[in-house]
């Protein structure tokens, strides 16, 4: 019992500078040390998949550091990015939960050190401590969310506007108040954003340098910052 008490206490220090913890799980997060401690840690090298779209889902993850890709691929063998999971996220948990298989698959982009859960073992946990179930819900409900503005983003909005829709999704997700404005704390390129929106990589560069004419957005080496929010959530939702 002490073994395990410790190995659990050894996977937790860095929650408390959970941007994930702090700003979307908050209250739960005696339950996400109670999950993580019927987890089995992972190492995962840059470009190694961690699970393949149709493969049969019988876990779920959580990124302790690193990064993860999640993404579609068509049979042409073009690739859509849905999500960049970072510290501190769950990935997989629809798939897992929904008994089906994967809808995506996952790739570590870089050294990336993971939290994996057995379905089984999980849906046991929640039997016994029900207050765990709000934490899945709640990652469940905040991807929906998010899914549902990129899906929207991508049917109904021009370029500029598809490209601003997705700095504030990311905004949303990862975005730290500063000084000069919300900085998106996630290293991300214009191949990035070009997967992710369905654009070119030269469309994306232009709607970019044009956001920052119009002092909406300013661009660092491969991070930006929202500079006003307001007005840019205004130029997504103007006609």
């Amino acid at each position: 019992m002490k073994k395990k008490t410790a190995e659990r206490q050894s996977r937790l220090p860095y929650l408390s500078d959970s941007p994930y913890v702090t700003d979307n799980v908050g209250k739960y997060t005696e339950e996400l040390e109670t999950l993580l401690g019927i987890g089995r840690l992972r190492h995962y090298r840059p470009g190694q998949v961690i699970y393949m779209q149709g493969e049969e889902s019988r876990s779920f993850y959580f990124v302790r550091s690193g990064k993860v890709k999640v993404s579609i691929f068509r049979e042409s063998g073009s690739e859509k990015i849905l999500a960049i999971q970072e510290n501190n996220t769950f990935f997989g948990e629809s798939a897992a939960f929904d008994h089906y298989p994967y809808f995506a698959t996952a790739t570590a982009l870089e050294e990336t050190d993971i939290c994996i859960f057995d379905i089984d073992e999980t849906e046991a946990l929640i039997r016994t401590d029900p207050a765990v179930s709000l934490l899945i819900i709640t990652s469940i409900i905040r991807k929906l969310r998010l899914l549902g503005l990129q899906v929207e983003g991508l049917s109904f909005l021009d370029a500029q506007k598809r490209v601003a829709s997705t700095l504030l999704k990311l905004m949303h997700e990862v975005g730290e108040p500063t000084a000069g404005g919300i900085v998106i704390k996630k290293r991300i390129t214009h191949e990035d954003l070009a997967n992710i929106t369905g654009l070119s990589r030269v469309t994306v560069t232009n709607v970019l340098n044009h956001l920052s004419r119009l002092n909406l957005i300013t661009k660092g080496r491969l991070k930006y910052t929202i500079i006003d929010r307001i007005r840019l959530e205004s130029f997504v939702g103007s006609k």
